[in-house]
């Protein structure tokens, strides 16, 4: 592997990822419970207007980015599926209804997985191939998980700035990381917290100048019922047209970076 600025192709100096995960409802009803209207009236949003205003801002751009999606939300809105699909966009999972991976066995996460991967390959006609936890709540199956059913890519781990290879079963194919990091995430800017959407993608510019000085890798987490709202949408414009403007950042999908990765690496 090349390293620092050089490592990725046709000259790119670095890469970005924009991962948007679905959630619908699901992801609220599980932190917040069932009960909790004020929750699951704001995260309504996610597949009746946020996911359509990000599908359009990305495609305005041509930009390629990776949807990560709740099973249950490809069965409620197979339509926003398939408008992401013909755009261009990845759909991988994000697992069957947004619970965490963290109690659960080996089985029960490949049997969650494999119920979402099914939905969506109905849908796109397409076997996904790349899997994040929800919350990133993962635990030390679901790696072995991700292995076994042949995925590529998975993106839970903020241990780097830079993808890497884990093997947990020697003979099979490995399984690209891709970091993630809660800084990257716009819940952080906008539920957590809520700050001035210009603010937010500030950081994120910020961000990306150093690693893309060093020749690294930004993984985006968004959620269409945060980051798909009218003003928190400008910081992903704001960040994507200023990595448009450098002319040398590789916007990629999630599984084009695993797959040159895993050919460099592998």
């Amino acid at each position: 592997m090349v390293d620092g600025p050089g490592r990725w192709p046709a000259n790119f100096r670095s890469a970005l990822i924009v991962s948007i995960d679905v959630d619908g409802i699901y992801g609220e009803v599980n932190h917040h419970g069932p009960d909790d209207s004020y929750w699951r009236s704001q995260a309504e949003y996610d597949l009746e207007t946020g996911v359509w205003r990000l599908i359009e801002l990305l495609d305005d751009r041509s930009v390629a980015g990776t949807f990560c999606w709740v099973g249950r939300c490809v069965e409620d809105r197979p339509d926003a599926v398939v408008r992401a699909h013909e755009s261009g966009h990845e759909s991988a999972i994000h697992s069957w209804d947004h619970r965490y991976y963290t109690p659960m066995s080996l089985d029960e996460q490949i049997a969650d997985m494999t119920r979402t991967i099914e939905a969506i390959e109905r849908v796109t006609g397409q076997r996904p191939t790349g899997h994040k936890t929800p919350a990133w709540r993962y635990n030390d199956q679901t790696t072995t998980a991700v292995q076994q059913l042949g995925l590529r890519w998975q993106m839970d781990i903020a241990r780097s700035d830079l993808p890497w290879l884990e093997s947990p079963a020697a003979d099979r194919d490995p399984v690209v990381q891709l970091p993630p990091s809660r800084f990257y995430d716009d819940y952080t800017f906008f539920v957590d917290w809520t700050v001035n959407p210009r603010h937010a993608a500030e950081f994120w510019r910020d961000d990306l100048d150093v690693l893309r000085d060093e020749g690294k890798l930004l993984c985006l987490t968004l959620h269409p019922w945060v980051s798909g709202r009218p003003g928190p949408s400008r910081a992903l414009a704001n960040l994507l047209d200023y990595a448009i403007d450098q002319g040398d950042i590789w916007i990629a999908r999630a599984d084009d970076v695993a797959q040159w990765w895993l050919k460099q690496e592998g």
